[in-house]
């Protein structure tokens, strides 16, 4: 009867502090981040607790979201993702006061998500919503860091090998020669040499940036080796292009900063949106302009996006509740 009450007494621990993990990690800089998966990995416990939570968040985000749910702007503004979550899975909650707590969060599109695939039980998928980091711990001691509005899936049956379906992820590799961990996003195929670095998908678009190590692109054809410092942009369909980068810039978007070399402007609001939440339609005339720089995403929106728009010389209007960024002058 003691060891009962102990486990359920461990159990419930688990199930407050993930609430309270939960509450504030939208929030959180890269200290916290590093005391959040610190917690995770102290106890099996706490990882089970924060899953279950973010399964029952997911739950009543589907709940709270209308049937008809779908994109309504007009098709002349740039394409941005939105949050899916599905889940027939549906474990019975002990703690419902922590269900009626998280009501709010699933209503603002808050979540981070872990759930079994429906189609293939060996594949697990991780997904976070807008503007909600989260770091996953693989089997063999890898990490992932996944930016918001990220999906990602990973193959139970060879935890080596993970999809990056949309979003931004950076991968901290335990090397083993042996098994080489592998990233596939869309056609592309990443192979580990050993190394840290962030993979960012959006639509056609894949980029590559490497901190340490080297990392394969395709390595059963082009075979491109990216070492420390080297970037790489991709659009399905094309040629890839190689650049170079700062090795702290990597994955700088932990650190709540966000840098650009010759981005276009519809990548740069991309970045924004799975960092902030804050979804910005784009001009078709200024989608594809190029900008250089580096943007800190402190502070509420109604800063930061005039802050944005000023710096790539565009001007920023919200309507109706929606954010735009169009010409600097009159006109689109």
């Amino acid at each position: 009867m003691v060891d009962e009450w102990t486990d359920q007494g461990r159990a419930d621990a688990a199930a407050d502090q993930a609430v309270a993990w939960h509450l504030r990690l939208p929030s959180a800089d890269a200290d916290d981040w590093l005391a959040f998966t610190a917690w995770l990995e102290a106890d099996r416990a706490h990882a089970d607790a924060y899953d279950a939570l973010t399964r029952a968040d997911a739950e009543l985000g589907d709940a709270l979201t209308p049937p008809d749910w779908s994109e309504t702007t007009p098709r002349d503004w740039s394409e941005t993702t939105s949050l899916v979550a599905a889940n027939d899975d549906r474990p019975a909650p002990r703690r419902r006061w922590a269900l009626a707590a998280l009501g709010g969060l699933a209503a603002a599109g808050i979540a981070g998500v872990m759930l079994p695939l429906e189609t293939d039980p060996a594949v697990r998928i991780v997904e976070t919503a807008r503007g909600v980091r989260r770091a996953v711990m693989l089997g063999d001691g890898s990490r992932i860091d996944l930016n918001g509005g990220t999906r990602l899936a990973i193959d139970q049956s060879a935890v080596r090998r993970v999809t990056l379906e949309r979003g931004e992820a950076t991968f901290h590799v335990t090397h083993d020669p042996a098994h080489p961990f592998v990233v596939q996003s869309g056609e592309m195929r990443l192979q580990d040499v050993g190394t840290v670095f962030n993979v960012a998908r959006v639509g056609a678009h894949l980029g590559v940036q490497v901190a340490e190590g080297a990392v394969m692109f395709q390595p059963d054809d082009e075979r491109i080796m990216l070492t420390a410092g080297a970037a790489l942009s991709h659009l399905d369909g094309q040629a890839p292009r190689l650049s170079g980068v700062a090795v702290d810039d990597v994955g700088s978007w932990r650190k709540g900063r966000l840098v650009f070399q010759q981005t276009p402007v519809r990548l740069v609001v991309a970045a924004l949106e799975r960092s902030t939440g804050t979804v910005v339609r784009v001009a078709p005339a200024l989608a594809d302009t190029p900008f250089t720089g580096s943007i800190g995403v402190t502070g509420g929106a109604d800063r930061l996006i005039p802050r944005v728009a000023s710096l790539i010389g565009a001007r920023a209007e919200h309507v109706d509740g929606r954010w735009r960024l169009v010409g600097g002058h009159a006109g689109p």
